[in-house]
């Protein structure tokens, strides 16, 4: 019985440190960046992986949690690999319009049906939603604790927990797992995670590739219109396959329209001025 327990533990226990990620952390001088941020709030941190040196921007905003929103369709993903809630990324899925009826603010790609790899470059949530059923709240479970993924939180059978401010996580937890999964893939199987990367890949660079996922929702849940936060959490590799960095930008912005390229694009700026994104 000492035996079983013992290695029920250790399948949950992450297959990395978290605690330090960063063994020097060095501030990145905003100055340059002012104008151009104007009226957003921006928090970032980039992982060397060579080193562990990191880049902060608003240190103090590094441990603060919020929804992961689309961002978690990278774990969500792999647990769906890994469960077997489908069998690959190329699972389709045949979109139900009576079970996840069109919102006004969704974009044309969501309405049609979608396979795993497409719902995620789409950033298409019924997709997601429509996993839940098919996973056990005991694999949830497992897996947000392998992952060491924020505060774990969500109600069983839920299909926005990720969405509505349950499920939380912080900038450094979302670099600390994005480490983990590049370094040793947090206990993904090697299949799992190649499949998976193809549908996370963004784009190439000299002799870089960048993986990376968005993810954003209304600060107050009722007004699409008004104040929105969002992500661009990801990892670059070099030509060799080898990952180089881990990243995640946080950011706040008067609406929508006003972070979502920029997050993205003001993320690669600042890994390229950090020297991770110009091999």
């Amino acid at each position: 019985m000492k035996i079983k327990i013992a290695v029920a533990l250790l399948l949950l226990t992450p297959l990395m440190s978290f605690a330090d990620i960063c063994k020097t952390t060095k501030p990145i001088n905003t100055d340059p960046y002012i104008a151009e941020i104007g009226t957003r709030k921006v928090t970032f941190l980039a992982v060397d992986l060579n080193n562990n040196h990191c880049w902060a921007m608003n240190e103090s905003g590094l441990n603060q949690r919020h929804s992961p929103y689309s961002s978690f369709k990278i774990p969500h993903a792999l647990i769906a690999l890994e469960t077997g809630a489908v069998k690959s990324v190329d699972e389709r899925i045949e979109w139900d319009q009576i079970k996840y009826p069109a919102k006004d603010f969704w974009p044309a790609a969501w309405k049609q049906s979608h396979t795993l790899a497409s719902a995620f470059k789409h950033s298409a949530v019924w997709y997601y939603k429509a996993l839940v059923p098919r996973i056990k709240p005991a694999d949830y479970k497992k897996w947000l604790v392998k992952f060491n993924y924020g505060n774990q939180t969500f109600t069983p059978g839920s299909n926005e927990f990720w969405l509505n401010n349950e499920l939380q996580i912080s900038p450094v937890e979302q670099v600390e797992f994005i480490a983990c999964l590049v370094k040793n893939r947090c206990g993904v199987k090697a299949n799992h995670f190649a499949v998976f990367e193809s549908a996370a890949f963004q784009e190439t660079k000299n002799n870089l590739t960048l993986y990376a996922k968005t993810g954003s929702g209304p600060i107050d849940p009722n007004n699409n219109d008004g104040a929105f936060e969002g992500w661009y959490v990801g990892y670059i590799k070099n030509a060799n396959g080898k990952p180089v960095a881990a990243f995640a930008l946080y950011m706040e912005a008067e609406n929508y329209s006003a972070l979502k390229d920029y997050r993205k694009a003001f993320s690669l700026r600042l890994l390229s001025d950090l020297t991770l994104w110009n091999d």
